[in-house]
């Protein structure tokens, strides 16, 4: 058969060629179209963009996203904030979203900008927080939206019996992002100690903010630099200051807008 096929498409190997594309060496034919010949890791390359698969790569960073994903809990009214439908009122709140915008397009170059949202509740401070956390995440850098409280929850849950949640693991996961969006920073309760206010929350704090330095945060709290350091005693000094380590900081000033709806 082989005799036969040979004599019906006769085909001689003429030589090398070294591919222009990754330096793969492959054979050359003569055929009855000409000299024919191809990369075999080119053409397996075409074929799988051809297929529109995932990469090794992309598929690692989406089960890296799920993995993140299965520790932010945002409310329905978060969940489609944009910068764009932020509506300022005042020069304060133009001047968060001002900040938010050059964050986000910063971020790429300045990957250590850290931003600092402050003020009464109801400005929109979660608003553009989550607005950061879609448009980093649309750059395709990790990134996490959580809640103080919810972050406590956490912890305490690592400490379950048959607890799914490693504390070790979740400190590695927020040490690791590219982003980490802090919010509501102050609004979880904290059981003061004697030693002047210490507490078992601020610790967590302290130690998810050391872990942070260095790299991109976004912080968003109702407090006053003065009442965060009092409520948290001996830490608040520390937490205030790491929060504040190459951070922009906006005071956002008006009326609660929840209110007005």
């Amino acid at each position: 058969m082989n005799a036969v096929m040979e004599q019906a498409m006769p085909i001689r190997e003429v030589g090398d060629k070294k591919c222009e594309s990754c330096g793969h060496v492959f054979k050359l034919y003569e055929t009855s179209r000409g000299v024919l010949g191809a990369c075999k890791p080119c053409s397996d390359r075409k074929v799988l963009e051809n297929l529109h698969l995932p990469s090794f790569e992309a598929h690692r960073r989406a089960r890296e996203m799920e993995r993140i994903l299965q520790y932010e809990q945002v409310s329905d009214d978060l969940k489609e904030a944009t910068v764009n439908d932020y509506k300022p009122h005042n020069g304060s709140q133009q001047d968060a979203k001002q900040k938010t915008v050059h964050f986000i397009r910063g971020f790429e170059q300045n990957k250590s900008q850290s931003l600092v949202l402050s003020g009464e509740p109801g400005l929109g401070k979660s608003h553009l927080a989550y607005a950061i956390t879609k448009a980093i995440r649309d750059q395709e850098y990790t990134a996490l939206f959580i809640k103080t409280k919810q972050l406590f929850d956490y912890v305490k849950q690592a400490y379950e019996p048959n607890s799914n949640i490693s504390e070790q693991k979740l400190y590695r996961m927020l040490r690791d992002l590219d982003l980490l969006v802090l919010d509501d920073i102050g609004s979880e309760y904290t059981k003061n100690a004697d030693n002047d206010f210490e507490s078992w929350g601020s610790s967590i704090i302290e130690k998810v903010l050391d872990d942070r330095l260095g790299k991109a945060n976004v912080y968003t709290t109702n407090y006053s630099s003065s009442d965060l350091k009092a409520k948290y005693g001996m830490s608040g000094t520390r937490i205030f200051s790491r929060m504040g380590e190459q951070a922009w900081s906006v005071r956002l000033q008006g009326e609660d807008q929840r209110l007005n709806k």
